[in-house]
């Protein structure tokens, strides 16, 4: 009897293991299909790993640095290395990556969110925040994906570009800002805790928390913006006549210097990069496709602009009728706000012109 009970005990164990470890055999089988949403692009794999982060003999406590290593990149002549577009807490910067495939980034000590997208390949990396301390490197090891995966019925997000609010008001004024991205966030700054609350200054800008801020900062993906581009409509831009094109329908839409400087600088340098551009823009009621925007108390007059501007090919042959625009109204309590998305040309567009 003792051993009939010993080995019924063995067959339970034997059946116990034998099913964990189908239930183990299956996970490993389904992680390989499901390891693609890990990034918030459809792309897999990609990765901003921390390799080490210790304290460097060059660096003092207001100091500390960031080193990314950019790995898996196919071997090519280094005139062909690809351009990177990254952003560190909303700062954007572009950079043609040389042979030793290193970037460094010298930050005050803190926490940073990073942003980084190879152009050409619109491959995407999106981090949470990283935390580095006073005095230390933070090495970094940067992979973007070499093969693009098929995902049906999911299209590809688009980044929404440094969309910016600003505050004009003959007096302080008290306000609450919600904002409703078609998308998801990616950054705000200030951070947006379900809306900003702050006051509207006088002088120009807004106080949220005892901070003054020039505007309201943020950025966001959207699925559906290319949805929304008509390449009948807008205007042709080549490379050279970039600044001047944007400087004159900006004036035409009544932008002061400052908005002007701001989306100029922001927009030109990118722009530039293709020698033939089109440029359509969505005004006020048409920029809820991207977020809504609700004001209390309500503005005397708001102006939203959203540039969608797509990089075209020399066989593009479009002729766009020119769009009419609007003004910014400056008088009373009003707010500006712009922001922008780079869209990708498809050949299987029809045209009328």
């Amino acid at each position: 009897m003792k051993y009939l009970s010993t080995m019924n005990k063995r067959i339970h164990l034997l059946i116990a293991f034998t099913v964990s470890a189908l239930f183990t055999l299956a996970a490993t089988m389904i992680a390989p299909e499901t390891s693609v949403y890990k990034t918030r692009h459809w792309y897999a794999p990609q990765e901003f790993q921390i390799i080490s982060s210790e304290p460097n003999a060059t660096l003092d406590q207001n100091h500390a640095r960031f080193e990314l290593k950019f790995a898996d990149l196919p071997m090519m002549n280094p005139e062909a290395l690809p351009m990177i577009e990254l952003s560190c807490n909303g700062v954007i910067q572009r950079f043609q990556l040389d042979s030793s495939l290193i970037h460094t980034i010298d930050v005050s000590p803190g926490k940073y969110k990073f942003m980084l997208i190879r152009t050409g390949e619109y491959n995407e990396i999106i981090t949470d925040s990283i935390a580095i301390l006073p005095t230390h490197l933070t090495t970094v090891e940067v992979r973007f994906s070499q093969k693009r995966q098929t995902i049906i019925d999911r299209p590809e997000p688009i980044i929404c570009y440094k969309p910016v609010i600003y505050f004009y008001s003959p007096k302080d004024l008290h306000v609450n800002v919600e904002l409703t991205p078609n998308g998801k966030f990616t950054f705000t700054y200030p951070a947006y805790e379900n809306g900003w609350k702050g006051t509207v200054e006088a002088n120009g800008g807004i106080t949220i928390n005892d901070k003054h801020y020039p505007y309201l900062f943020w950025e966001g993906t959207n699925s559906g913006i290319n949805a929304l581009v008509d390449y009948n409509q807008g205007f042709v831009v080549s490379t050279e006549n970039v600044t001047a094109f944007l400087e004159e329908k900006l004036t035409e839409m009544g932008f002061n210097d400052q908005e002007k400087t701001d989306f100029i600088t922001f927009w030109g340098p990118r722009m530039a990069q293709s020698k033939k551009n089109h440029v359509q823009f969505l005004v006020n009621e048409e920029y809820d496709e991207i977020a809504t925007l609700n004001i209390s108390p309500k503005p005397d007059h708001t102006f939203r602009l959203y540039m969608l501007w797509t990089p075209l090919p020399e066989s593009a042959n479009i002729n766009p009728t020119p769009q009419k625009l609007s003004t910014v109204k400056r008088d009373g309590f009003f707010v500006v706000e712009w922001g922008g998305s780079e869209l990708t040309f498809t050949s299987d567009i029809s045209f009328t012109h």
